[in-house]
């Protein structure tokens, strides 16, 4: 089967091109000009394109069945917001309006739980109402609207997978973020309430669940959520966290409102050169939120389930970090 990847030179998009290789499929990467492509397999097709050159795009889609969306614009904080939602909206528009007409039997979306936001009433399913707490999660839930638009109006069935934020081997965003400023010692005092939970899906388990999304029928015009089975509180994720580290925790809990008025006080200390997920006041609301999900209409409709736990999903990419180098064990 001839399968179209966009944005395969990200984490995810890349580990699901090269699974989708591994299993025998003919795989196009759509790549922009200016994309490195150092970590593509060596043996993916590449077709350059533009998710605002519709010509370009109607040129890559040709002859693929199924076309898997990862390009996206992914910043909790972005620089630039306009510019962020075009790419997330009207670039997913534009790629999918593309396939109209064409070979394209399913266009299967990269979501994400952001578009769900904090759990009032957790477990969240599909069904739970869309109260996203970032404008990411918002441009996310503008794509859904869109997709779904295009296939009532053409017929072009659609599958929207809802990851969970992502941990594992080579991510190097939130959680890495995370280990970093722990391992260095930059984190001094947390929240006094971290009882509520949380999830993160192990990048194995984000890939086989897109992977599974591939053929069955039962799944077409269906918006699904990929999650682990069981939650964990910010409690044992830290002790979880430190453990593996090797440091100890912060030694200083303090009110939520005094975390939150810290890190916004440092934050443009913080952020001069980089924008970065940790040192945000807002992110300090983020978990003050459940963000727990079920994961029963993905093991119903796609066949899967998680393999890898939390626990060890964190266990597994601090291993990476300091392996790799991204991270220095502390004496």
């Amino acid at each position: 089967m001839k399968i179209l990847v966009s944005g395969a030179t990200g984490f995810i998009g890349g580990k699901v091109a090269s699974k989708l290789l591994e299993d025998g499929h003919e795989v196009v990467a759509l790549v922009r000009e200016t994309s490195n492509r150092e970590g593509l397999p060596k043996n993916i097709e590449i077709i350059e394109a533009d998710l605002f050159d519709v010509l370009s795009l109607e040129r890559a889609v040709q002859g693929a069945s199924v076309v898997y969306h990862f390009a996206a614009y992914f910043n909790f904080y972005p620089s630039d917001e306009e510019l962020m939602f075009k790419v997330n909206i009207e670039g997913t528009r534009n790629l999918m309006n593309a396939c109209v007409g064409t070979d394209v039997e399913r266009f299967i979306y990269c979501s994400s739980t952001e578009a769900i936001g904090a759990v009032r009433f957790p477990p969240a399913t599909e069904d739970t109402e869309l109260r996203p707490d970032f404008r990411y999660g918002e441009s996310k839930v503008q794509a859904e609207r869109v997709i779904r638009e295009i296939t009532e109006d053409t017929g072009l069935a659609h599958i929207i997978i809802r990851p969970t934020g992502v941990i594992g081997e080579g991510d190097l965003y939130v959680m890495y973020e995370v280990a970093q400023e722990v391992n260095n010692g930059k984190v001094f005092a947390l929240p006094r309430n971290l009882s509520t939970e949380f999830m993160f899906t192990h990048i194995d388990d984000v890939v086989s669940g897109f992977v599974a999304a591939l053929t069955p029928m039962a799944a077409l015009n269906n918006t699904i959520i990929l999650c682990p089975d069981e939650p964990i509180s910010w409690d044992e994720f830290v002790k979880v966290y430190t453990e593996r580290l090797g440091v100890k925790p912060p030694r200083f809990r303090v009110p939520g409102v005094v975390a939150k008025f810290g890190i916004s006080l440092l934050s443009p200390f913080k952020n001069r050169k980089k924008m970065t997920f940790f040192w945000h006041g807002k992110t300090v609301d983020l978990i003050n939120g459940n963000r727990v999900y079920s994961n029963e209409k993905a093991k119903r409709l796609l066949g899967w389930s998680p393999k890898v736990t939390m626990v060890e999903g964190f266990q597994r990419a601090i291993d990476w970090y300091f392996e790799n180098g991204f991270l220095e064990r502390r004496s």
